[in-house]
């Protein structure tokens, strides 16, 4: 659920609340105002009564008397029930049908408060015939001659009170407030709806944006849930491992290139330092020595001179490779006539170690999309590799097999192998077996550390098999021509 829709409805439920809490604040302040005017406007009618007419005489009470008065006292508000309190607050008569039941007595507190001039208001005591309510009242003394002898005791909010009371509250009152508090519920929620969607407005595109250049990423797999902070934190916590992660392998990529630069440095040293030898001898000794060790001199320095070349190349090349700014010209060519053009190369150099080099093509159409002049990289460096890492009498393969919509390339010999733990490893610049031999030091060590780069841009996978002192088999894949 988004950030606005949670928010939203945080705010309806809160302004619920609040509507709830208003309409019972305002129907007890009106209830109390009502009681309160209803009090000070009515609070003479009980010593209007006491007044008219000697209700006790010596403890005797006059309910002629009191029902003519309360029935006067009637006639002017409906709403009234009157009573006649001896002073101890018992119930002697009152104005109801003979029937009613009523308290015996009334709390003296109330009416004590009631007759103080500093009394607050409204003021709730008893109602006789309703014991569960407490109501408004007015209440006077009766006096004979001086003497206290009991209270006027009058409800101001009798039963004919409570009946148009509860009418009114259901018909008008009640209905009226409940429509209007709904109606500013409504537009409070409706302005506030319309202010969170545009203060969230900026978030919700924040999220977008971070949403679609993460999933931009093929390595991302995060599952956003939640509103927009829970998806941003997300996002965040993702691109902090991704950029952990980075600097690692920027770490890892910068160890890797200064151990490559130590260990070319080396090898660039060896024949350069050879090649100046021999050099430097036939300077020196260019006087004394005879023209076949002269030219046997000039040869092997040749040799170095070539294996120098050789070196500087493939840097130069797999620098290119790894700052992108070689792109693959795809283009349908002929695999098995590539390989068969290849395999030539190779043939002297097989000969010379006695190397069967046979191949497995297919007939009929062999296209393939692809670069034509890497291609041939990635073959000449294999072939090469397996023909020197293959001893005398051994043999090299290679075959082309139809796999779906691909070809796949398989080039095996059964030469010295590859060990178990350095297989993950060969592909790593400059990195070479523990079993490499001496007459292959002329290799920059670079071969497959290239294949693995064209591949890569090719979006081809190079996969690998060996087995110690039994041979080693390459192969890749690559799309049909279209």
């Amino acid at each position: 659920m988004s950030l606005n829709k949670k928010l939203s409805l945080l705010l309806l439920a809160l302004f619920i609340l609040v509507g709830i809490l208003l309409a019972l604040i305002t129907r007890y302040s009106s209830v109390q105002y009502n009681l309160e005017i209803t009090q000070r406007l009515n609070g003479s009618i009980a010593m209007y009564v006491a007044a008219e007419e000697p209700l006790i005489i010596d403890g005797k009470y006059n309910e002629g008397a009191l029902k003519k008065l309360a029935h006067q006292a009637m006639v002017i508000n409906p709403t009234v029930e009157v009573y006649l309190l001896n002073s101890q607050g018992k119930v002697l008569s009152h104005n109801l049908p003979p029937e009613t039941v009523v308290l015996e007595s009334v709390a003296l507190g109330p009416i004590a408060d009631f007759l103080s001039k500093d009394s607050r208001r409204p003021l709730l005591n008893q109602d006789p015939r309703s014991p569960e309510n407490n109501k408004t009242f007015s209440v006077a003394k009766v006096t004979h001659n001086g003497v206290e002898e009991g209270f006027v005791y009058v409800v101001l909010g009798g039963k004919k009170y409570e009946e148009l009371a509860n009418n009114i509250s259901k018909n008008y009152i009640m209905r009226v407030a409940l429509y209007a508090i709904m109606a500013v519920i409504l537009l409070a929620f409706l302005i506030a709806s319309l202010m969170l969607m545009k203060l969230t407005k900026p978030l919700t595109y924040l999220r977008n944006k971070v949403i679609s250049f993460q999933q931009a990423s093929n390595d991302s797999q995060v599952n956003y849930d939640g509103d927009e902070i829970q998806q941003l934190n997300m996002a965040f916590s993702d691109m902090s491992m991704r950029i952990e992660r980075q600097l690692q392998q920027i770490k890892n990529a910068d160890q890797a290139r200064r151990d490559l630069i130590t260990n070319v440095s080396h090898d660039l040293r060896t024949p350069l330092a050879s090649m100046q030898g021999y050099l430097d001898t036939l300077i020196i000794k260019q006087e004394s020595m005879d023209k076949e060790s002269t030219k046997e001199y000039l040869a092997i320095a040749r040799k170095h001179c070539s294996r120098l070349g050789v070196m500087i190349n493939d840097l130069f090349e797999l620098s290119k490779l790894d700052s992108n700014i070689i792109n693959p010209h795809l283009e349908a060519f002929s695999m098995a006539e590539l390989i068969q053009d290849v395999s030539m190369e190779f043939t002297h150099q097989a000969n010379e170690k006695n190397i069967n080099l046979t191949m497995e093509l297919l007939e009929g159409n062999t296209n393939v999309s692809a670069d034509i002049s890497l291609m041939q990289r990635v073959l000449e460096n294999l072939i090469g590799n397996a023909i020197k890492h293959t001893p005398e009498d051994g043999a090299v393969k290679i075959k082309l097999a139809n796999q779906d919509d691909s070809f796949t390339i398989v080039i095996s010999d059964n030469g010295r192998g590859i060990s178990e733990h350095e297989l993950p490893n060969i592909f790593n610049r400059h990195y070479r077996a523990d079993n490499t031999s001496k007459e292959n030091s002329s290799s920059s060590g670079l071969g497959l550390a290239i294949v693995k780069k064209i591949l890569d841009i090719h979006h081809c996978k190079i996969k690998v098999k060996s087995i110690l002192n039994h041979g080693t088999q390459f192969s890749f894949s690559l799309p049909l021509a279209a």
